[in-house]
């Protein structure tokens, strides 16, 4: 378990056992790997967190091209199951798109969940206009950045090495169409994503807008608040923490949370010292998590690149609190603008710390918005309408296929 898309895949991949399909995973060898007597067919293990110049190094650079090993190893998984159908996740760096030539020649039908940008940019994420990143360059685009400039910017990993290997690996596979030959159909969570497809030369018919869902009887909805205004999420540039403390800064008097770590974590801790109204909670999860996400009169989403699908803000609608969510990407999809949270521009400080305030003070206008949320989560993006999507897809994938 490692974000949003490796819960994806778990929970996904228990409701289909729990209707009676058998589930075979496929993935890198790796100690933390969930135990499975299918993990013999797993490539072996390579070094993807930490950059390491070397053997090592090079190994991780040639799987980013194509692993000969991961192919293989597909191979044997299939002729061991025969499956009627692979669904397919991130499998850019630890495995390559060489698995889907696999597939593709052993005709099993295939779709693939578009979790991120990383098949249009060789950004994982976009960022939000008037919102990017000062490096060591400037300000610089890294989705639209050639491979001099993008190398130059280290905008992965700081590293001018692993920048290059991105771009590299990037351009090397949308040319080549690795992708986009092979997957049978492609399911993105949010209309944003699928248009962005689209525009950047992915068939039309071929990609399907399939929200996230959730079960509102696993979440415990809850109208009332400890008086707290809540962020819950990975400590990270792109996920606009920054702007927390600042709106916290700005109204000293509303006590403001911080759920969670990650490595802009003690840059945002020295931003906010002295800043009594700030608490930082550390990492949370499961029932502990819940609990203080219940207790927040509202919670904030001031993503600084365009989420895809912001998970986050449908979780807290599920548990009954209004989101204040930057108006960017698939934000829009998931928040109704003064329904069931507010929108504001990422970067306007003035409009978050009007938002926040509007929620703070004006309780029937909160309490609307709260029984709003809670309402979306449990007609709109019920986990059935979502499970009856992803069942219809693999129908459809099979029957392209032939």
């Amino acid at each position: 378990m490692r974000g949003g898309a490796e819960r994806y895949v778990f929970d996904l991949s228990a409701w289909l056992r729990s209707q009676g399909h058998e589930i075979f995973p496929f993935a890198m060898r790796h100690p933390d790997n969930l135990e499975t007597p299918y993990a013999e067919f797993f490539p072996s293990f390579i070094q993807t967190e930490r950059v390491r110049v070397g053997m090592a190094g090079l190994k991780t650079f040639g799987r980013m091209f194509y692993s000969f090993e991961a192919r293989r190893r597909m191979s044997l998984l299939i002729d061991a199951v025969r499956p009627d159908i692979a669904h397919i996740h991130s499998v850019y760096t630890q495995l390559s798109p060489s698995v889907l030539d696999v597939l593709h020649a052993r005709r099993v039908s295939m779709v693939m969940t578009v979790h991120d940008h990383h098949l249009i940019s060789s950004h994982y994420n976009v960022w939000a206009e008037g919102c990017l990143p000062v490096g060591r360059r400037g300000r610089i685009d890294h989705a639209r950045a050639g491979i001099v400039r993008g190398t130059l910017s280290r905008f992965h990993k700081h590293s001018f090495a692993a920048s290059f290997a991105q771009i590299a690996a990037f351009a090397f596979h949308y040319n080549r169409g690795s992708y986009r030959n092979r997957v049978n159909l492609f399911l993105t969570p949010s209309d944003y994503m699928r248009r962005k497809l689209v525009g950047a030369g992915f068939p039309e018919d071929r990609v399907r807008t399939v929200p996230y869902g959730m079960d509102p009887e696993t979440s415990i909805a809850r109208f009332d608040h400890d008086g707290y205004v809540l962020y819950y999420g990975r400590l990270s540039e792109e996920k606009g923490v920054e702007t927390v403390i600042q709106v916290a800064k700005q109204l000293p008097d509303i006590p403001f949370k911080i759920v969670g770590t990650g490595p802009d974590e003690a840059r945002l801790h020295a931003l906010a010292h002295g800043t009594k109204n700030v608490e930082f909670v550390g990492f949370r999860s499961g029932e502990l998590l819940q609990e203080v996400v219940r207790g927040a009169l509202c919670v904030l989403v001031p993503s600084r690149v365009h989420e895809n699908f912001p998970l986050v803000a449908l979780e807290s609608m599920g548990a009954g609190k209004p989101v204040v969510g930057s108006n960017v990407g698939g934000m829009p999809e998931v928040v109704e603008d003064r329904v069931t949270g507010l929108l504001v521009p990422p970067n306007d400080l003035h409009a978050w710390v009007e938002a926040v305030m509007r929620l703070a003070y004006d309780e029937d206008f909160r309490l609307g918005l709260a029984r709003a949320a809670r309402l979306s989560a449990e007609t709109t993006f019920h986990i059935k309408r979502h499970h009856a999507a992803i069942m219809k897809a693999y129908a459809d994938a099979i029957a392209m296929r032939g």
